[in-house]
Order: C-alpha cells, then sequence, then structure tokens
C-alpha cells in the first residue's frame, strides 16, 4: 500500500526524541532536502539527485521528534498540484503532517480538493517565518513552505517547530521573531476575542459565497468590507514576477556544473546545452519559463510594471488589516469544481489558483478550512498564531460545532 502513495520511504530506524513533534509521521515534497534522500523535485533537470543535507526546516523537525516518512508526489518543481497521493497518505493514517510547497496555493487546493468529509486543512505560513534553506524551488520570493493536516492544533505545532531566524536564509526578518513565538506560546490570547472577517469590495461573488457571509454573519462573526486595489490583478502579476523569477533559477540546471545532460549527439558545448535544456523540463514548466524569458528580455517594462503593483497590493492589504482580524476569501472562482488535477497549461494553473496567489504575492499567511464550501482565510504577515488560533474557531462555526 505504501508503494502506492509514496515515491520514497524512510524505513531506515530514527533516533527517539522527545520534544513537541514526538510520534509525529511528516511526509515531504521531493523537492525538500532531507540527507540521503532523493530530491529530485519530480524534474527531470534533477534526476538521480540525492540530498547530501537537511534542509534547515527539516533539522528543527528532527530536533522536535517528528518521524520522517518519505516522499509524496508532487508539481514539478513546486509549480501547480501534483498527484493526491498525499491525501491517502493523510486518509490512511500513514502520516499526521504533509510538508508540501506553496507557489501559487498548492498546498492549500489540495485541502479543499480533499472534500468535506476529509476534513484537511492548508496552511501556507507568513513569507519569511519558516527558513526557505534546503527547499529546492522556482519563485524564490513567494514560495513557503506549506502544511497539510487534519488537525489545526498539528499544523500549529508544526509550523511553530520549523519557525524561526536561520543564518543560512536572508530573506528571514529578526525583528518580528520574538513576537512571533510569542504568540505561538500563548495562543489563549486568542480565544475568546471578537472576530472581524474582511471582504474585498473588489472580489466578485456568486450567490453561494453570500449564503456564507450571511450565514457566518448571523454567528457573532462581525463582518467588512475592505478595499484591495489592484485585486483582480493579482494573477497577471505573479504570473510576470513568478515566470521571471523561474527562468532566472532554472538557469542552474545548465547540464554543465550539474542537472539533466542528454544523451544525444551534440555538435558543440552550445547544442549539448540546448538539447539538454530541451529535455529537463515538463511542458508547464518549459512554458513558464518562456514567459519568464519574454519579460526579461523583450518587455522588461511589463516586469518593472508588475513589481510596482505588487508593492501597491500590499499596502493595500496592510491598510485593510487595520481594520480585521482575517480576510476572508473563496478557495476558487468556481468552488464546486475544485480539484487538485496538474494543469495542462500555464493559463490553467493560474485560473484555478486565482483566489489563492494573493497571499504568495503579500507574503500573508493564509489557510483553507474544510467544509462545503471550503474557505479562505487570510491573516496579517506575521500573525500565524492568531490566524491559526482564530481559524479553529471559524471552522467550529463553519461545520456548525458552534
Amino acid at each position: 500500500m505504501e508503494s502506492e502513495i509514496f515515491t520514497y520511504v524512510d524505513d531506515s530506524p530514527q533516533p527517539h526524541v522527545d520534544g513537541a513533534m514526538a510520534g509525529t509521521a511528516v511526509a515531504v515534497d521531493a523537492n525538500i532536502s532531507v540527507a540521503g534522500w532523493p530530491t529530485a523535485a519530480d524534474s527531470p533537470a534533477l534526476e538521480n539527485y540525492v540530498a547530501l543535507e537537511d534542509a534547515s526546516l527539516i533539522r528543527r523537525l528532527r530536533d522536535a521528534g517528528a518521524t520522517l516518512k518519505g516522499r509524496t508526489a508532487m508539481g514539478e518543481l513546486g509549480l501547480g498540484p501534483g498527484k493526491d497521493t498525499y491525501l491517502q497518505a493523510l486518509d490512511k493514517g500513514l502520516s499526521q503532517v504533509i510538508l508540501k510547497t506553496d507557489t501559487t496555493g498548492e498546498a492549500r487546493l489540495a485541502a479543499a480538493a480533499s472534500g468535506a468529509t476529509a476534513g484537511c486543512f492548508g496552511f501556507k505560513p507568513s513569507y519569511g517565518l519558516i527558513s526557505r534553506a534546503g527547499m529546492i524551488g522556482l519563485v524564490p520570493s513567494m514560495e513557503s513552505c506549506g502544511i497539510l493536516s487534519n488537525s489545526l492544533a498539528t499544523i500549529s505545532i508544526t509550523a511553530q517547530a520549523m519557525a524561526g531566524l536561520d543564518e543560512k536564509d536572508p530573506t528571514m526578518d529578526p525583528s518580528v521573531t520574538e513576537q512571533v513565538m510569542y504568540e505561538f506560546n500563548h495562543p489563549q490570547e486568542f480565544r475568546d476575542t471578537p472576530i472581524t472577517l474582511g471582504v474585498i469590495k473588489e472580489m466578485p461573488r456568486d450567490d453561494g459565497f453570500e449564503q456564507l457571509l450571511n450565514k457566518l454573519g448571523n454567528k457573532d462573526l462581525k463582518i467588512l468590507e475592505v478595499s484591495v486595489k489592484d485585486f483582480l490583478l493579482a494573477p497577471t502579476v505573479h504570473n510576470v514576477i513568478g515566470s521571471v523569477e523561474a527562468s532566472s533559477s532554472a538557469g542552474r540546471f545548465d547540464s554543465v556544473r550539474y542537472g539533466h545532460r542528454t544523451s544525444a549527439p551534440a555538435k558543440n558545448w552550445n547544442d549539448m546545452y540546448i538539447k539538454s535544456r530541451g529535455e529537463s523540463f515538463g511542458p508547464l514548466v518549459k512554458a513558464y519559463l518562456f514567459q519568464g524569458g519574454y519579460f526579461q528580455y523583450h518587455n522588461y517594462e511589463a516586469f518593472l510594471d508588475a513589481c510596482r503593483t505588487r508593492a501597491r497590493i500590499i499596502k493595500y492589504v496592510e491598510k485593510a488589516f487595520e481594520t480585521v482580524d482575517l480576510i476572508l476569501l473563496p478557495v476558487s472562482v468556481n468552488p464546486a469544481t475544485t480539484t487538485a488535477r496538474p494543469a495542462a497549461t500555464v493559463s490553467d494553473l493560474y485560473d484555478a489558483f486565482s483566489l489563492t496567489v494573493l497571499a504568495n504575492l503579500t507574503g500573508n499567511p493564509a489557510i483553507i478550512i474544510p467544509g462545503s464550501p471550503a474557505l479562505q482565510l487570510m491573516g496579517k504577515r506575521f500573525g500565524d498564531a492568531r490566524l491559526l488560533s482564530l481559524a479553529a474557531r471559524v471552522s467550529d462555526i463553519h461545520t456548525g460545532e458552534i
């Protein structure tokens, strides 16, 4: 059974460590380095690559007593959904936690696709809270290590275990770490506080979402409209910036220093390089890299415009959190058809993730709450502990337990 769910299983004995995660089995995406494990990131570019050392977050999980179970399938280099075996790992109790890279919303959409009965939560932490050292990805300014679990408490413990400054990751913010860790250690401070949910004025709403707002508003949750100008541009902005970062990041897989090298005859080193690159990536990633190359070399002004728009959106979101505790979003434009099937094109990718990319763009934490329909909540940046604590209360209301 395990061979059908895991792409790799670690059967080696692991030392017992008394810690917050003792007895918790963790499955890990194949682009997060675990020493001695195959780490190909589901990409031909890294075929047969075995990690030499643990990623910083893996080292911290070991220190907390977690048991590293193995690998589940993922989208190539963390872009888009992979196969859904990670949900089977949770359902069958083979893992209590799945670590899944969240670049456009992959960890969250995976949770939403599990359905109301599976009860799977999907969390994307604040950018800069958990070290990215040892992660192999494509979009360094927008990807985070997402966490999937059937338990919000387990997600909180896992995030706390992995969080904290790391000198190997220069993107981390030392000024906020102490406050974040304090809030993780004092969740009771958020248990009885009133909750105000913000709904983005610029976001299209369907009848189902309006019904949801009425339901939640009748359960002592205050709902306010907030303005996030340029909200509808978020998928385009993510696409432009993300593809440029991906094109730059993938340049390291050059088949010279490392990476896949073609076995086809080549006239010279340049011919070898071109053929190797052509074989190194799947269709979705290849199309994404082509887009990035276009914006880098033929339409750089569009990239600069996207960066300026991103900065404005971040300011609008920060302003919104001056009046609300959480921002409430649907999971997708059409929640009834939410799936985690691999995208065929870049356009398909952004159609599926149009309502999740905002949190990746701004660096805010976000979580999917299962139910009918699934809910997406976004918190203030570095308010991860508060988001998780308030999400537990919203979840109880949404599922009728309150």
